[in-house]
This record gives C-alpha cells, sequence and structure tokens, in this order.
C-alpha cells in the first residue's frame, strides 16, 4: 500500500470510534496530567460495573452507528484482571455495535507483557497492543520515574511481537539529562524491532511539562534540567531520518507507521470522526447532519466519576456551531498526513459557506503550499496534507487555517 493509497482515509456515513478510560496506575509518572488513579488494590469488578451503567445510561448515542474501533487506554488497563477486561468487552458488545474486524487496542506496560497475559489479551479480541516502554535506557526510565527497566522493555515487546497480530511503540524525547547518543540507543533498538521482528508503529513524543505535575514543580524550583529546544529539535531530526530509513512513514505529528499500520482509532480523530469515550476523564464528540457538533467530558476524578447520581452525566458539555465545526475539522485535517478533502468538506458544509469563504480558505491553503508547509499526494490531486516541514510548524498551519475559516470571530 503507497502513501496516496493511505492518504485516502475517509470517515464513512455510520462510523464511530469508542474509546474505554481505565485509571488506574502502579505510580505516577511525573510528566503525566492525565486522569489517573493510583490505589494499592484495583476495584476491578466495580469499576467494570460502573463503566456498564455508563454505557447503558448512553445508549442513545450509539444507535444508527457500527464501531470500527474499540481502543482501551488509561492510565494502565493491562492492569485489569483477564476477567474484569473480558467483562469490559462483553459490557460494550451489549450496548455498541461492534464491526467484524475492528480494530481493538490495548494500552499496556512493558513490566505486564507476561506470555499468559498475552495470550489472555489476544483470547479476548485485541488485535493490537500498544507499548508504553518511553525509552529502553536505564537512567533515562529511572529520570521519568518508569516502574519498568530497560531489559524488560526490550524482552516485553519482542514477547507481544510473537503473540499479538499489530504492536505500536511509544517512545519520548527531551526527557531530563537525554543525550544524543542514549536517543541514538533507543533508535537503533527501534529499528532492529521493526526489521527483524515486525514491529509496524511507533508514537514518538517530546516531553512536554504539564502544569501542576512533578516535572512542573521541579521547573519551577530550577531542579530539573531537561535539553534545550536545539536538541529536542535535533532529536526529532534523527528521529524522522530512523524511522525513513525502516520504512516507517510519518502519517501524523508524532506518528510513525508501516503504510498500511496506521492507529485507525487515533487517525479518527484527526479525520473527526464521531467517538464515545466513557470511564473517568473520557472525552466524546457527536456530529450532526447539519454540520454541528457537540463535546462533552467525563469527571476526572475517580471518586466523582464512581459516586454521581446519574452514571450518564457529564463533568462538562460543549456545543459547536457548523461554521466552527468547519473550521475545525479544516485545521485538524491539515495536521495530519491522512489527507485533507477540501472539496468533500466545502461540499459537506455547504449550507454554512459562502463562494467568498471558499475562495478565501482556497487562498489560504494555496499560500501555506507555496511556503511548503503543504501539498498534494502524489495521485490524490483532489487532497492536501502537510508536508514534514509543515508537520514541524503545524501550529502556523492550523492557526492560518482556523483564521481563514472564521473571518468574523477576530
Amino acid at each position: 500500500m503507497s502513501e496516496a493509497d493511505v492518504s485516502a482515509t475517509h470517515v464513512r456515513s455510520g462510523e464511530i470510534g469508542v474509546y474505554v478510560h481505565v485509571p488506574f496506575c502502579e505510580r505516577l509518572c511525573p510528566y503525566c496530567d492525565f486522569a489517573v488513579s493510583v490505589q494499592r488494590e484495583i476495584p476491578h469488578e466495580a469499576y467494570v460495573a460502573r463503566v456498564a451503567a455508563e454505557l447503558n445510561a448512553r445508549a442513545g448515542e450509539f444507535e444508527g452507528y457500527e464501531a470500527v474501533t474499540l481502543y482501551v487506554g488509561g492510565g494502565t488497563p493491562s492492569l485489569l484482571s483477564g476477567e474484569a477486561l473480558g467483562a469490559l468487552f462483553e459490557a460494550v458488545r451489549d450496548v455498541v455495535s461492534v464491526q467484524k474486524g475492528a480494530e481493538v487496542t490495548l494500552e499496556a506496560n512493558p513490566n505486564q507483557l507476561s506470555a499468559a497475559s498475552l495470550e489472555t489479551w489476544r483470547a479476548l479480541g485485541v488485535e493490537r497492543l500498544s507499548v508504553g516502554c518511553q525509552s529502553f535506557q536505564d537512567a533515562q526510565l529511572k529520570a521519568l520515574r518508569r516502574n519498568h527497566s530497560a531489559t524488560q522493555a526490550i524482552e516485553g515487546v519482542e514477547r507481544a511481537l510473537e503473540v499479538m497480530e499489530r504492536v505500536s511503540l511509544d517512545l519520548m524525547f527531551g526527557v531530563p539529562d537525554q543525550t544524543m547518543a542514549a536517543w541514538e540507543a533507543d533508535l537503533a533498538i527501534m529499528q532492529r524491532l521493526v526489521e527483524e521482528q515486525g514491529l509496524d508503529h511507533v508514537s514518538a513524543y517530546n516531553l512536554t511539562v504539564e502544569p501542576g505535575t512533578a516535572f512542573w514543580i521541579r521547573r519551577k524550583r530550577g531542579s530539573l534540567h531537561l535539553p534545550d529546544e536545539d536538541a529536542s529539535a535535533a532529536f526529532l531530526e534523527r528521529l524522522v531520518e530512523c524511522t525513513a530509513e525502516v520504512g516507517l512513514w510519518r502519517y501524523e505529528v508524532s506518528n510513525f507507521a508501516v503504510p498500511g499500520g496506521e492507529s485507525r482509532h487515533n487517525s479518527g480523530y484527526w479525520l473527526r470522526r464521531p467517538y464515545v469515550g466513557v470511564g473517568v476523564g473520557a472525552h466524546s464528540l457527536r456530529v450532526a447532519a447539519d454540520g454541528r457538533s457537540w463535546r462533552r467530558a467525563n469527571a476526572r476524578k475517580y471518586a466523582s466519576y464512581m459516586s454521581q447520581n446519574d452514571p450518564g452525566a457529564p463533568e462538562s458539555e460543549e456545543a459547536l456551531s457548523a461554521r466552527e465545526s468547519f473550521a475545525e475539522h479544516l485545521f485538524l485535517g491539515a495536521r495530519s498526513r491522512l489527507g485533507l478533502d477540501l472539496s468533500g468538506l466545502f461540499e459537506r458544509y455547504a449550507g454554512v459557506l459562502s463562494e467568498a469563504d471558499k475562495v478565501r480558505v482556497g487562498e489560504a491553503i494555496n499560500g501555506l503550499a507555496t511556503l511548503g508547509l503543504l501539498e498534494r499526494p502524489e495521485g490524490s490531486p483532489h487532497l492536501w496534507r502537510p508536508t514534514l516541514r509543515g508537520l514541524d510548524l503545524g501550529d502556523t498551519v492550523a492557526e492560518r487555517l482556523y483564521l481563514a475559516a472564521t473571518p468574523d470571530a477576530h
């Protein structure tokens, strides 16, 4: 499959993605600002029962839809027992029509990748495993307070590749005191796993220090020593080179895959496919035929989620007009190399776009193309996508398109 073929990915009517958040973690990583809960004893049955109650309370949101992806993330969802995970999948399928052949992903940590666990997950229908290694260097893992060793990470991924149909690897760069030599060592192991054992997907993130995290506090105190911007840019450049060397293409800012190995679930976010998120802190997007859309978010605190009277009640909701939805669709699509079908978008939002709107957006896209930030994929003349430089300057691309799509809001 060529990149042009992959870029033709689009959302079909009636498709939906389902995300289930499992918040439990064995420890809190100092860079993490996700909705997580560190507990000595995990309430497997109680949490799955609450998620099932939410699914049933929100059953109407799934009517007329078929789930093409099911993603169980966290937190550390691999901490759930096999029985609890099986009950969770059953609860989803009791309410949601899940397409045969749907992509079913489970996030896992390397220290949980035993042969028995892998076989259990495969038997439950998990066909894609996303493994949060972050690094293959013990010094980096210690700096990130990860609860696994470099050896566990390497051996765990190797075991997963023997059992699971597909495996994705998470790496992180720009971490405390990281050197280029250490990053090169991580990338060499990644390349070996791709070339020799069939790893087909890598997600690599530049460490971001989020407000309220332990790293945020340490940075304010002056005790956190991170690589500077030039070093992080060099890490990213080397990452792009090394992934390309082993046949992984950069289809999104932080994601690299063998053509055909892209995450269908995460790609749905960039393509603005409707999705329903259940569990602590989960987000959802509902889209109407007239272009309007609604976002909602669940309670971020475990205790609040478990104790609220209505298990289907959101913590917050936001309504977007058709114009706002168009603008979001436009700039999200331009931040992924899956491709942006401009004529299709104009047709979808015909009820709110004037000819002047279309001309203005078209001029913005042509201007970005002149700057070398957007291009037409070979063999797909109706699509636009960011160049590799456009991915690195994604905020600039997104801002220009958003301003072009919403002239009256500024």
